[in-house]
């Protein structure tokens, strides 16, 4: 069992005074200044600036545009065409009353990493550093992690070894609880449980589960709100109310094809590691061979197919190869803030609905053995062992 790691308190200092020096800067404009370019780049007046995917997304959801329908229709009318669309959705939505926007510019990348409708949302980094000072010393936490952006954003892993507990029924199932706090130019400031798997050093960042919190105004009852969730939360040694029970359905559930290749393509795409250095933590090349094997085309399935597609790997295992990858130095390239993202995937995966968590058991397959307590075991020769 591995011991839990913490930063220096020399390094938590140097890391905050970085974090307060690139704090992402405000500007509010009118939406008659701003033309949409391209998807990665905005014109302002005369003046023409990059422009980060989320600030794209900001600018998509101002104006009612649905980002899957956005990438449809550029892939079928091209730039030009989603460019005029979306500027004639900003004309409609300024026709009924919203004139500006508040555009977060970094000062480091010198891109537009976000676009808000409400200027309120953006906290500084510098009361974010107090904000998460506090509950650290309140709670009595230790930092496992301080990670920065290139758009300003600040994520803090912090867990108590006083909090530690087990699954019971489950080997090698001891976590240490915490709470991830992060300001994002995006999402503002907000807090999520943090999971700490002891066997291997492991890192998950809570976001999707139910405690998670997000502070959007300093007045006196969201700060009473703030407070008083996370008080709640430490009470159970920061741990996540449904935890226990997605952990047993994630063991006892196999992941699709389609978690494997989202998981896989990941990992691809936040580090330097190719596909091939990839497989040792998601097998889905090999697991594609299986199929194959069989005689099922995996490039033919649909959406829907790749969905319905069982593996051999369970969601729970690859919880934690993705956790693995994030949480541990392979030698592969992948800066700490991709870390964290991947850290949020992985406990996404553990929340949201399984693809495969409602195969219901039939008489009429004859691949159905038995019916376990939590889930359904198959025998079939496309599962991997």
């Amino acid at each position: 069992m591995k011991k839990f790691e913490t930063i220096s308190q020399g390094l938590f200092d140097e890391r905050s005074a970085r974090a307060i020096a690139v704090t992402p800067l405000r500007k509010e404009v009118s939406l008659n200044e701003i033309q949409i370019i391209k998807d990665d780049m905005l014109q302002i007046g005369h003046l023409r600036v990059g422009m980060e995917s989320a600030a794209f997304k900001g600018i998509c959801k101002i104006v009612g545009l649905p980002a899957g329908f956005d990438k449809t229709f550029a892939n079928t009318f091209g730039d030009k065409a989603r460019q005029m669309l979306i500027n004639k959705l900003k004309n409609a939505v300024q026709a009924k009353g919203t004139s500006t926007v508040s555009l977060v510019l970094s000062p480091e990348s010198k891109k537009i990493v976000g676009v808000h409708k409400d200027p309120k949302e953006l906290v500084s980094n510098k009361t974010f550093m107090e904000t998460a000072t506090r509950i650290i010393d309140k709670n009595g936490l230790e930092v496992n992690g301080f990670s920065i952006g290139n758009d300003g954003g600040v994520v803090i892993n912090t867990a108590s070894p006083k909090n530690i507990w087990d699954i019971p029924g489950m080997n090698n199932e001891s976590f240490f609880g915490g709470i991830t706090i992060a300001n994002s130019p995006s999402k503002g400031l907000y807090v999520s449980p943090y999971l700490y798997r002891l066997v291997c050093a492991n890192g998950m960042i809570g976001e999707a589960f139910q405690e998670s919190m997000n502070l959007r105004a300093f007045s006196g009852y969201e700060m009473e709100k703030f407070w008083k969730n996370i008080e709640e939360l430490a009470k159970r040694g920061f741990k996540p109310a449904k935890f226990e029970d997605q952990v047993r359905l994630a063991h006892n559930t196999k992941a699709s094809l389609s978690e494997m290749e989202y998981f896989h393509n990941r990992l691809v795409s936040l580090s330097s590691a190719d596909t091939k250095e990839v497989e040792a933590w998601i097998p889905l090349n090999s697991t594609k061979s299986r199929f194959h094997a069989a005689g099922i085309d995996t490039i033919t399935l649909s959406a829907a197919q790749m969905k319905g597609a069982m593996t051999g790997t369970t969601v729970w295992d690859m919880i934690n190869s993705v956790t693995s990858f994030a949480s541990n130095d392979f030698g592969i390239n992948i800066s700490d803030y991709d870390r964290s993202k991947l850290q949020v995937d992985a406990a996404r995966m553990l929340s949201k609905p399984m693809d495969m968590g409602n195969i219901i058991p039939s008489p009429f397959n004859p691949r159905y053995t038995e019916e376990s307590k939590f889930g359904t075991k198959w025998e079939n020769n496309l599962i991997l062992s």
